[in-house]
């Protein structure tokens, strides 16, 4: 692999990955909640390695903007 293409995929992993502080955020939910939807495996991560309390784990930004959309919709049902 090349310079050039190892840029541009930390460019699009920088565009499209977040933590899972960063998805919380996205999708209105609080940590712990969030937790749970990973948990409830309604969240999948994208890349997950390490293991234990060393798990690293990145999610999809257009996976989350989607969850972040249905939770929205099941929240207007409510009302």
């Amino acid at each position: 692999m090349n310079i050039e293409s190892l840029d541009q995929m930390k460019e699009w992993a920088l565009e499209n990955l977040v933590t899972r502080q960063e998805a919380a955020s996205i999708t209105g939910q609080s940590y712990t909640a969030f937790s749970q939807s990973v948990n409830l495996r309604n969240i999948i991560p994208f890349l997950e390695y390490g293991t234990g309390t060393g798990t690293v784990r990145l999610y999809l930004k257009s996976d989350i903007e989607n969850y972040a959309e249905q939770l929205k919709k099941k929240k207007q049902k409510r009302h």
